[in-house]
């Protein structure tokens, strides 16, 4: 028997303008939830873009006693080279640490004047392959006999090692928090769609209640019947989930250019192929939510 898709089509239409109240209130409860979803997720892609840029930034300073021997200084420097966990290692003379110093500080030039000669001291700086090993690498460093012999502080060696371990550790625990936030809300929101989909499809149900008794009195099919009901919840959901994207575009065109130009020192971005990307992930949410919804309500209140 060949499968009428233009019929289901229909009734799935009809069925929808004639419960266009609830259908009505089933696409703003669906668009709603999914234009939150989207703009966590665009939140996630934002931050996940703050984060890697300070990543990259994540060093590993050693600080270089005056007079360190320049052969003590390029052991260390081949030994730290070859370790898996390091990209690079930068060697930072007196001279360059201040000059950057100078750089940094222009704009108060009064601290730079109560200066007596340089002070700072040279320095190696150890770059990784992967940020989150950095205090795994301090630990290396800190074994290492040929770091005891240049720090600058051989009483307090830890004192000779500068990598912001605060920072990175809260910037570590951060990024694992919003992710964890990020699946509760979409799970949070997910319920809620299928929960108004799943009372608009039993309200479908009841309203056409007599023409499903007489579709059971001429042998109609189960998926027959049902799937009207099915394609309707699938069209609420996707109809929410359009004007979801729409309104995720709209928002990221207005707010990201600002977010820019105030927070010039951060790498604000959302690019267009995370925009695709929460649009498909936008869609399939929609999908699976009417599908979910539609089937929840069959299964309890149409019993064919």
């Amino acid at each position: 028997m060949s499968i009428n898709v233009g019929y289901f089509v229909r009734e799935s239409l009809q069925n929808f303008r004639r419960n266009w109240v609830m259908s009505l209130g089933a696409v703003i409860t669906i668009y709603l939830s999914l234009l939150l979803v989207g703009v966590f997720i665009a939140t996630g892609f934002v931050v996940n873009s703050v984060v890697a840029s300070v990543e990259d930034k994540v060093t590993i300073q050693i600080f270089l006693k005056d007079g360190a021997a320049t052969a003590d200084v390029n052991a260390l420097q081949a030994e730290l080279l070859k370790d898996p966990l390091v990209n690079g290692v930068d060697y930072t003379s007196k001279d360059d640490a201040f000059k950057k110093f100078r750089e940094d500080m222009k704009e108060s030039p009064e601290i730079i004047e109560q200066l007596e000669g340089n002070p700072l001291p040279a320095s190696l700086d150890v770059t990784l392959k992967e940020p989150k090993t950095v205090q795994q690498m301090v630990n290396k460093i800190k074994k290492n006999p040929l770091f005891l012999v240049v720090a600058d502080r051989p009483d307090t060696p830890e004192k000779s090692l500068k990598y912001g371990e605060g920072i990175v550790n809260k910037l570590f625990a951060f990024t694992r928090v919003i992710r964890i936030i990020q699946v509760v809300f979409v799970l949070m929101l997910g319920v809620v769609s299928l929960i108004f989909i799943n009372n608009t499809i039993r309200l479908a149900i009841y309203a056409r209640r007599k023409e499903i008794g007489i579709m059971r009195l001429v042998g109609a099919s189960n998926w027959f019947i049902r799937t009207p009901f099915l394609l309707e919840g699938v069209l609420q959901a996707l109809i929410g989930a359009f004007l979801a994207i729409i309104s995720v575009i709209a928002l990221q065109a207005a707010i990201v250019p600002r977010l820019k130009d105030t927070l010039s020192f951060l790498a604000v971005s959302l690019s267009s192929g995370a925009i695709v990307q929460i649009s498909i992930s936008l869609v399939v949410a929609g999908v699976l939510i009417g599908i979910g919804g539609s089937w929840l309500a069959m299964t309890r209140y149409l019993k064919v």
